[in-house]
């Protein structure tokens, strides 16, 4: 008898063991959601990775059961790793044997698929956590100055999507290759842990990748999202994504060192995306129509910009939209039908008064560029992008 109950036992704990016979995937415990965290911090955002990781741990004590947190980790001098989560700490699924380029899309496609494997699931979140750019070209990231009110000053670091240092030279990732590393359907939503990527050239591209996306117009300091205060909101069977960017806004609006008092923040429903391109597409063939120097010939110091650059590219959609209409290239009438189509988008919009030195004395939660005659290089890439394809008349060439 003894002997028949050790057998039934070892039977059991096989079976919970995943074990399979030869030529067989071996099983793993299926859970309702998983959440993946993609830090790309093999550049100088590598400090702030440990931290995170660990206001995720203490966030996973509220969690519900079932859920399920799995990052995947890339430092400065250490071998890239996928982790999970948990409130009692972090256990390493995989490690890669050497280093590994975090800013390419061949590394994020397998990520995502080992995840698929080692953690299957219901319904899936994504966090992209790096340093980012909108929806600049890798080769651009020096193409920009900063303002000299930012040269010198004591401001908190912020940060950007996909870059990795541990590469020769730097690698980047384009928005481009992001969108067609990421599976469409895969990801409920999407949170940017990064800079600058509410632009409507990113979003635009990105639209069938989840079906909500979290993310910020101007810098996000690089302390990051308050992952202890969000992660039930984000794990729950219906994530609360508004609860979460009113965590992430009051988090830093409510700071005791006024220097950390900046934040930008929206939430975007990805199925309004088209319908947003095709009322700009009507504002800007509006404007040309107007004026064929509407955009070429605009004073773009009397709209908001979005990043502290000596020369702007990041400039609030709102407030490109009010100029067109203050200087009579669009009537009232087709402004107005833009901001409801607008407001159906972006269905949360927080911000402070300012980012670090940079007012912000409008902010509608999506960036847009503006194309100046000053950026030929950049113009030139820039008529490839989905967004200006699609919002721009098809003879229309940008001014280079």
């Amino acid at each position: 008898m003894r002997t028949m109950i050790r057998y039934t036992l070892l039977l059991a704990l096989l079976a919970l063991a995943g074990c399979t016979n030869d030529g067989e995937e071996p099983r793993y415990p299926h859970s309702s959601r998983v959440m993946l965290v993609y830090m790309a911090g093999d550049n100088s955002l590598g400090g702030y990775v440990r931290p995170n990781l660990d206001d995720m741990r203490r966030g996973m004590a509220s969690v519900p059961a079932g859920c399920r947190t799995i990052a995947y980790v890339d430092t400065p001098g250490e071998s890239p790793r996928l982790v999970e989560v948990t409130a009692s700490g972090m256990t390493t699924l995989h490690t890669w044997p050497g280093p590994q380029n975090s800013a390419g899309a061949a590394t994020v496609r397998e990520v995502i698929g080992r995840v698929r494997t080692l953690a299957p699931a219901d319904r899936y979140g994504l966090v992209l956590w790096s340093h980012g750019l909108a929806w600049m070209p890798s080769w651009a990231t020096g193409y920009l100055t900063h303002s000299r009110a930012r040269i010198g000053a004591i401001w908190p670091p912020t940060k950007w999507f996909g870059q990795d240092t541990g590469e020769r030279p730097a690698a980047y990732l384009d928005t481009a290759d992001l969108a067609a590393a990421i599976p469409n359907g895969m990801f409920d939503w999407i949170l940017f842990d990064a800079c600058f990527m509410a632009s409507a050239e990113t979003l635009y591209a990105l639209r069938e990748k989840a079906a909500k996306i979290i993310s910020s117009p101007a810098e996000v300091i690089a302390d990051g999202f308050p992952y202890e205060k969000i992660m039930p909101a984000l794990l729950r069977s219906e994530p609360d994504l508004r609860a979460v960017c009113e965590s992430y806004h009051r988090h830093y609006a409510d700071d005791p060192r006024p220097a950390y008092r900046s934040a930008t923040v929206s939430l975007v429903e990805t199925s309004q995306l088209e319908a947003l391109a095709a009322a700009t597409a009507s504002v800007i063939s509006a404007a040309l129509s107007a004026d064929p120097e509407a955009l070429a010939g605009m004073d773009l110091s009397r709209v908001q910009a979005l990043d502290r650059y000596r020369r702007h590219f990041l400039f609030d959609a709102g407030s490109v939209v009010r100029e067109l209409q203050a200087r009579g290239r669009i009537p009232v009438s087709l402004a107005e039908v833009w901001r409801m189509q607008l407001a159906r988008t972006v269905v949360y919009e927080a911000h402070t008064p300012a980012m670090l030195n940079l007012p912000l004395d409008e902010c509608c939660g999506v960036s847009m560029y503006v194309p100046a005659a000053s950026y030929a290089d950049l113009n030139a890439y820039y008529e490839t992008l989905g967004w200006c394809v699609r919002c721009y008349p098809p003879d229309f060439r940008i001014e280079r």
